[in-house]
């Protein structure tokens, strides 16, 4: 009699057994997808990133590294942790204008010359501890439930699904004009990278012609005309275009003052850029797009230090940082410049002007290239370096009220604000420079390339790909 009862009380548990138990699946395959994203999902909403090719709202190499984990906890967490790197290196390569993954990756060799305790914040540890609480979740959850890899891949295909009827699909080349939705419903950052690599031609190939280099033309044409004179470069680190008006006014009125209009006519412009300062200074100086490492001598050639050489001229450049970083002290004279080498004419400058790549004072580097474009027959070029991100707040002065009122007037967001001053500071030191100076040479002031702000509202206060260019001919 017992044993029937036993048998009874069992098969009415049953239904209800198998409930649980199909619940406690959903509630770990929804843990496991929301574990798996949190960290994209959570930029998006406290950084207002936009959900481009390399931020999906589902990535698709996360959903096959869990659902391995489900078969291997080993394999699986290593799949997750690549999948989350690729993820957070192209958006990092990207967010920093390099060229392709790799060559962020590459720049990796130079981490010894930077002081990385400033890249470390609150917000970087809270992210670090997220990425590994996530981890630890996705694991836990996975752990022996070879059941739960189905229900993962099937997510998988069916995203990327929705992602190719929304036009936004990739993978395979299967993308439209135009999309149903503007979000990037599904993708791979993995697949991105390696795509980029395989076709970005400007990355892999030789340096290749700008479609319109401005600066360069501008040079180029001016020392044409003019054979064997002084000609000066100033390329600004982050000098980026303020899409409000007002603002890039305020910024310009830094340099073109009543003074120096008195011996320069100038013509205040923008330019076209792509690619981080090593990009920039091909564009500048060779009037060329792609990667300094590929740039051999017969491509050299077209340069203009080189091309001012056969007239006479010498070529310097200066710099406040150590020229090891990005190859400098290899590729400059293949272009043509002379390195200038603070520490063998006996100027032993303190190297502390920037918090993370602590060098030389941009004011220090003006007045030296203003000091050398005293003489005739030179062509002289300055990088600046103490406007690149991250910004020292510690010395920085109080933002005057006139750039505070109309920073206010356009919505401007403080970082944004203060990097249009630190701007105007390294355009305003300049000016009174080049004032007290007696020579007047031809002059071109460019920025690099916008900003690299991670946050959308302080990046989208700069034009996505133009830099202000100022083009000063002596009268």
């Amino acid at each position: 009699m017992s044993s029937i009862l036993s048998s009874r009380r069992a098969m009415g548990a049953g239904p209800a057994t198998r409930a649980v138990s199909l619940g406690w699946r959903v509630v770990r395959f929804v843990g496991v997808v929301v574990a798996l994203h949190a960290p994209s999902w959570l930029s998006v909403w406290i950084f207002q990133t936009p959900l481009a090719e390399e931020r999906p709202l589902f990535n698709l190499d996360l959903l096959v590294a869990a659902a391995l984990a489900c078969v291997s906890t080993l394999a699986g967490g290593v799949a997750l942790v690549l999948a989350w790197s690729a993820d957070v290196i192209r958006a990092a390569a990207k967010n920093y204008h390099f060229m392709s993954a790799f060559d962020f990756i590459d720049a990796a060799r130079f981490a010894d010359m930077l002081d990385l305790r400033t890249f470390l914040s609150a917000s970087l540890l809270g992210a670090v501890t997220g990425f590994l609480l996530c981890l630890w979740l996705v694991l836990r959850l996975t752990h022996r439930s070879g059941a739960l890899a189905w229900p993962l891949l099937i997510l998988a295909v069916l995203a990327a699904g929705g992602d190719a009827a929304n036009g936004s699909f990739h993978i395979f080349g299967l993308d439209k004009d135009s999309r149903i939705v503007n979000m990037n419903f599904a993708g791979s950052p993995a697949w991105n990278v390696w795509r980029t690599e395989r076709q970005s031609l400007s990355a892999s190939g030789p340096p290749s012609p700008m479609r319109d280099p401005a600066s360069f033309r501008a040079l180029r044409d001016w020392q044409a005309a003019h054979p064997g004179q002084t000609s000066m470069l100033v390329l600004v680190e982050s000098m980026g275009l303020p899409r409000d008006p007002a603002l890039r006014d305020w910024m310009a009125r830094r340099l073109t003052t009543p003074r120096l209009g008195a011996r320069w006519s100038i013509q205040v412009a923008d330019e076209e850029f792509v690619g981080s300062t090593t990009s920039g200074e091909l564009r500048t100086l060779c009037g060329l797009q792609g990667h300094y490492a590929r740039l051999n001598n017969d491509i050299a050639a077209g340069c203009l230090p080189r091309r001012l050489a056969s007239q006479g001229v010498i070529s310097t450049g200066i710099h406040g940082f150590g020229l090891r970083m990005f190859d400098r002290s290899e590729w400059w004279p293949r272009a043509g410049l002379q390195p200038w080498r603070w520490a063998e004419h006996g100027a032993s400058m303190p190297m502390n002007c920037n918090q993370a790549f602590p060098g030389v004072c941009d004011s220090a580097v003006l007045e030296e290239a203003v000091r050398q474009a005293q003489a005739p027959g030179r062509f002289v070029y300055a990088l600046t370096l103490d406007t690149h991100l991250p910004l020292d707040i510690r010395r920085a002065a109080p933002l005057p009220a006139e750039l505070q009122a109309a920073c206010a007037a356009s919505s401007t967001p403080e970082q944004a604000c203060r990097m249009i001053h630190e701007l105007g500071e390294v355009l305003e030191h300049l000016e009174s420079t080049l004032a007290a100076s007696k020579a007047t040479p031809f002059l071109v002031v460019v920025g690099d390339h916008m900003p690299p702000f991670s946050e959308t509202s302080n990046r989208e206060s700069f034009a996505a790909h133009r830099v202000p260019m100022f083009v000063m001919t002596p009268r």
